[in-house]
C-alpha cells in the first residue's frame, strides 16, 4: 500500500474519532443541560414576619396519614425573631388540644416540632444559634403515634443532617375529625405568630423519614430534588412562582397547591 494512501486512510480515521468525540461531548451537555433545567432552585419565599402566609385545601389538611404518623422537610434561614414564628401548622376544625406544629419558639429561641395530641404536647428542640446567623438550615421533623409497639410512637427532630432531639408520644390524635387547617408561615389558631425568614422546598410526607433519608435530603447539594422519596404527599420548590400569582404549585402529582396571602411578590433569589 502506497504511503499516500495510508496517510488518506489515516487522516480519515482520525477526522471520523473527532466526529465520533465532538458527537459524546455534544450529547453529554445536552444532559448536563436538560439535568440542571430539570432541577433548578433559583427561587425561595421570603415571608416578612407581618402578614405574609399561605393556606392548604381541607382535603389536603387531611391528606395521608398525618394524623399519626408524617415528616416534614424544609429549608429556612431564619431573621431576626421577636416573637413564634409558625413554619407550618396542622390543626382540628375546633380547640387546640390536636395539632402538629413546625416553628421558631421566641422564647427558647429554638426550632421546634410539636405533635399535641389530646392536649398532651410532645416537644423537640433544635439547639441554639439558628437566628439571624445568615446561613440556610435543614430542618426534618417526623412523628408516628398510635402504633402496637410503643417504642415506635415519637416525634424527632433533625437540623442539616443530625438528630437533635426526640420524644416519646403517649397519645393519640383525639378529634374525632381528620385535620382541618394546614398552614404554612403563621398561626392559624390564633391568626398570629408568623415567620420571619425564607422558607425553600417544603415537602410533605406522609410516612416517617428514617435518619438515612434525613441525612440523604441534607447531603443531596444543589439544586435537591425530593420527588423520588416514598410517601410524598405534595412538594412545593417555589420555582414556578411569578409575581402576582396568588397560588403555590404543588410540584408532586397530587396538585395539593397553597394559596398566597398578603403578597403579590414573595419570591426571593435567596436559596440555600
Amino acid at each position: 500500500m502506497g504511503i499516500g494512501k495510508v496517510s488518506s486512510l489515516a487522516v480519515a480515521s482520525l477526522a471520523k474519532v473527532n466526529s465520533l468525540a465532538k458527537a459524546s461531548i455534544n450529547k453529554i451537555s445536552s444532559v448536563t443541560a436538560s439535568f440542571a433545567a430539570a432541577f433548578t432552585d433559583s427561587i425561595s419565599f421570603d415571608f416578612d414576619g407581618s402578614n405574609d402566609y399561605m393556606t392548604g385545601s381541607s382535603q389536603l389538611a387531611a391528606a395521608g396519614t398525618m394524623k399519626t404518623s408524617g415528616s416534614v422537610s424544609v429549608w429556612v434561614k431564619l431573621d431576626s425573631m421577636s416573637a413564634n414564628g409558625f413554619i407550618v401548622h396542622w390543626a382540628a376544625e375546633e380547640g387546640t388540644d390536636d395539632q402538629i406544629l413546625l416553628l421558631w419558639n421566641n422564647g427558647s429561641a429554638v426550632i421546634r416540632g410539636n405533635v399535641k395530641f389530646g392536649g398532651t404536647s410532645n416537644t423537640v428542640d433544635s439547639g441554639a444559634g439558628l437566628e439571624n446567623d445568615g446561613n440556610w438550615h435543614h430542618v426534618a421533623f417526623t412523628w408516628l403515634s398510635g402504633s402496637k409497639t410503643s417504642a415506635n410512637n415519637i416525634t424527632r427532630l433533625y437540623i442539616d443532617g443530625s438528630e437533635t432531639n426526640n420524644d416519646a408520644i403517649g397519645n393519640t390524635w383525639g378529634a374525632a375529625e381528620d385535620p382541618a387547617y394546614f398552614t404554612v408561615g403563621r398561626n392559624e389558631i390564633q391568626d398570629n405568630s408568623y415567620f420571619n425568614g425564607h422558607i425553600n422546598d417544603l415537602a410533605l410526607f406522609d410516612d416517617v423519614l428514617t435518619a438515612g433519608e434525613v441525612s440523604a435530603i441534607y447531603n443531596e447539594g444543589s439544586p435537591k430534588d425530593e420527588s423520588d422519596h416514598s410517601g410524598l404527599l405534595a412538594y412545593y420548590t417555589m420555582e414556578a412562582y411569578s409575581d402576582g400569582d396568588t397560588t403555590l404549585a404543588d410540584d408532586g402529582s397530587s396538585g395539593y397547591n397553597l394559596t398566597i396571602t398578603n403578597s403579590t411578590n414573595i419570591d426571593s433569589t435567596d436559596t440555600p
